[in-house]
Order: C-alpha cells, then structure tokens, then sequence
C-alpha cells in the first residue's frame, strides 16, 4: 500500500495534485494540516477520501476536524497530527529531541508504529523509540523547497517512507 503523505499546503495545492498525478497511483493521501481548506480542495480534485488533521494556522476547518488520528493500512497502524500539540517547530531547540520523543511515545502508547507529522516544514524520516517519524516537509515555498512523502505498507513491521522533492 502506497501513501502520498502531506503537511503545511497553507493554499497552495498544485503542488499536492502534480505529486499525486506524476508519482501515483496512490492508495491513500493523508494531509497533515496547515491547510484543511486545501484538504477539503483536494478531496474534489483527486479523490474524496482523503484523511486529515487540523493544524495550527487554519482558516475555517469542518466542524468534525481533528487535531490528531488514528488509522490503519495494510495491517500497519499510523498516528497523524499536525505537529504543533508538541511544541514541533521549525528552529528545533534544545528540547527538540524531548519533544520528538514525547510524539514517538503518543503514537507507540495509541499501537501506532509509524508517526506521521508536519508543522516544520522539515522533512524527516527516522526511527525513534520504536516508532518511525515521518514529517513530508511542506507544499508551501517557505523555505524554497516543496516536498512530500511516499510511504510504503505490507503489513506490520513492513513499513519504510521516503521524502521526496518536486523540482
């Protein structure tokens, strides 16, 4: 099972459908928030059944929105949320470390082995306590790049990502 994972879109989807229509077929998009709206965009433009969190800089966000879920592919449980209920940030910091640790521990305490994040703006994928964080980066121009994640399921324990860069 293949996953487009993105965050942080803050109005700016052409990025999301070219990585979803050049690098596809994709059996799940997830959005990691900064952009329900464009979410909400998405679902019309590629496909309904996208899955979402609310971020920290959201305009008008669906009454039904959350800020962070639970959900399973191929057999493999997942944690998505936005980034910010930990203190996730751009610039990092000393306690950077403390709070990846506390997202790893959230996702493992919820059965997840993978974590799946945004708000930096800095993609990642590692390995941390047991649990696989992968942050896509962001579809926005904020720091001159746009970029997303692909993330692969067989099954529990089979499970790798990759970033990737749309030139």
């Amino acid at each position: 099972m293949r996953l487009l994972v993105i965050a942080d879109t803050h109005g700016y989807i052409k990025a999301a459908v070219r990585a979803y229509r050049e690098h596809g077929p994709w059996d799940q998009v997830v959005h990691l928030g900064d952009g329900m709206g464009d979410a909400v965009a998405l679902a019309v433009e590629i496909r309904s059944d996208i899955l979402a969190v609310r971020g920290n800089n959201e305009g008008p966000a669906p009454a039904d929105s959350e800020d962070e879920l639970f959900f399973e592919a191929d057999g493999t449980r997942f944690y998505a949320t936005h980034g910010h209920l930990f203190g996730l940030n751009a610039w990092g910091g000393i306690d950077f470390e403390t709070r990846l640790k506390a997202l790893a521990a959230r996702a493992r305490d919820g059965g997840a082995e993978v974590a799946l994040f945004g708000h930096t703006h800095q993609p990642m994928v590692r390995k941390l306590d047991g649990v696989l964080l992968v942050n896509p980066g962001a579809m926005s121009l904020g720091d001159g790049r746009r970029t997303f994640a692909e993330v692969t399921a067989e099954g529990p324990g089979k499970v790798g990502a990759r970033v990737v860069e749309l030139p």
